[in-house]
């Protein structure tokens, strides 16, 4: 019987408090380290319109780039200011530092591509995708 009671609070609980804490647009915090030609984690996922507060940490020696490309584009190697238009969001670490910037996902779901914009870190594998759904 005492069992059944917590429980039943317990639920009452989860349906009143928890979606005002973690409604459908509610902030995301996402960490990335960036390494030598690798984020961590490699995919993502969010909600369409979410507002993402994304913590970019370099672990490496180099500059880094984690460049968020519009829906349905790629970069023709090598990526370069031709590719500008093709940039829906980005965010820039110096060798040892962390950055941390706020953005809002596209409204629009789909698999969307990450690159390091860097010269050649693409071309070693410096890729990820973000999955907004």
């Amino acid at each position: 019987m005492v069992i059944r009671r917590i429980l039943a609070v317990v639920c009452v609980y989860a349906i009143l408090f928890v979606p005002m804490v973690y409604g459908e647009n509610s902030g995301k915090a996402i960490s990335v380290t960036a390494s030598d030609f690798q984020f961590m984690p490699n995919a993502l996922t969010v909600d369409a319109g979410q507002e993402v507060s994304l913590s970019l940490i370099n672990n490496s020696v180099q500059e880094h780039e984690w460049v968020l490309l519009k829906h349905g584009t790629e970069v023709v190697l090598p990526f370069n200011d031709d590719d500008e238009h093709k940039v829906y969001w980005e965010i820039e670490a110096g060798p040892g530092e962390t950055k941390e910037e706020n953005f809002t996902a596209p409204s629009e779901p789909g698999v969307y591509s990450i690159v390091c914009g860097k010269p050649r870190h693409i071309e070693r594998g410096m890729k990820a995708t973000l999955v907004v759904r």
